[in-house]
């Protein structure tokens, strides 16, 4: 099946959605986990600096993360290709495996206002007790932005490199393990519907969303964070996982969202019809295919890796304007 065209604007905020494969724990919340997790992020964000990190939650068999890219919105594939294959190769060899990872590729889900937003933090932040893994997010024992969102905003975080660890054995002379470790503490960014909040102000928005979700889940039978631990990497859910198709965006007004997949649908319909004439166009050189793209591609088209059709800065919000009592009648 085609993968859904992307539209990559700056100042959206996206939710990423991954699945290991066939939904084995191989994101199983062991300590050395969620350090290689939090550090992959961590240098991910230190190399694409455009990018912003709002909450992630590493569950044993998938990953939530919500994002955006300010000014280049190129930078946003570039990081979640990053953070998708880098965490797949350290914990290939973390688990001592080979071979695929990831079930599939990710999905990239647009977030178009501020409800949406908070609706789903709230969602990320309710993954283990809503499977009845823990009874608070608090409790969660994997690579998660929970404490940091009920703290400063920021998660100590250590960066391995891979391919540097396997050079380093090759030597004669071996570094100490130590000095091969990067410090990328991670800075999460509030959600733009609340970047106005003083520092104290936004952690009781996120304690808020906290205490509603341990409500809601209070009582309920859980299987404990040392359970979670001691699972196999290699298990699997031990009911079949739906494949049910992602949204095309999340957004609490139903006017919004109706003039986002208009505007997506323009989009699809152009980066189709482009792609289709680039394809004729393979044998050529670069500087045809390049001013091709450019003439044909619509904006916030990724066309191949860092070939990014720039939009307009005001673009991704066109959706929002004109809100009126008829909007609201309607979330």
């Amino acid at each position: 099946m085609a993968h859904r065209q992307r539209l990559y604007l700056a100042k959206l905020l996206y939710e990423v959605t991954i699945r290991t494969l066939g939904g084995h724990f191989w994101l199983r919340p062991d300590p050395a986990c969620r350090a290689i997790i939090d550090g992959v992020f961590g240098k991910a964000l230190a190399l694409y600096t455009a990018v912003r990190l709002y909450a992630y939650d590493a569950q044993s068999n998938h990953l939530h993360y919500l994002c955006s890219a300010d000014d280049d919105p190129d930078q946003l594939p570039l990081f979640i290709d990053y953070v998708h294959g880098n965490i797949a190769r350290q914990l290939n060899d973390l688990r001592g495996r080979e071979g695929v990872f990831w079930g599939r590729r990710g999905s990239v889900i647009a977030v178009l206002d501020g409800d949406a937003q908070i609706e789903r933090l709230r969602y990320i932040l309710a993954q283990g007790p809503k499977s009845n893994l823990v009874a608070s997010p608090r409790d969660w024992p994997g690579a998660c932005s929970t404490p940091a969102l009920l703290g400063d905003m920021t998660i100590p975080a250590v960066y391995r490199s891979l391919d540097e660890r396997r050079r380093n054995a090759r030597r004669p002379n071996p570094r100490p393990e130590a000095e091969l470790a990067h410090d990328v503490a991670i800075t999460l960014t509030p959600l733009p519907v609340w970047a106005d909040l003083d520092a104290a102000a936004l952690r009781a928005k996120h304690a808020a969303l906290v205490a509603e979700i341990e409500a809601e889940h209070a009582g309920a039978t859980v299987l404990g964070a040392a359970h979670l631990i001691a699972e196999d990497p290699d298990g699997t859910p031990a009911t079949k996982l739906e494949r049910s198709p992602a949204p095309a965006c999340h957004a609490f007004c139903a006017r919004v969202r109706d003039r986002f997949l208009a505007a997506y649908t323009t989009f699809r319909d152009r980066y189709l019809r482009a792609s289709e004439r680039l394809r004729k166009l393979a044998k050529t050189d670069s500087d045809e295919i390049a001013a091709e793209i450019a003439a044909q591609y619509p904006p916030g088209s990724l066309v191949r890796p860092r070939w990014y059709v720039p939009a307009p800065d005001n673009l991704a919000a066109t959706w929002l304007r004109g809100i009126d009592d008829a909007d609201l009648a309607l979330a």
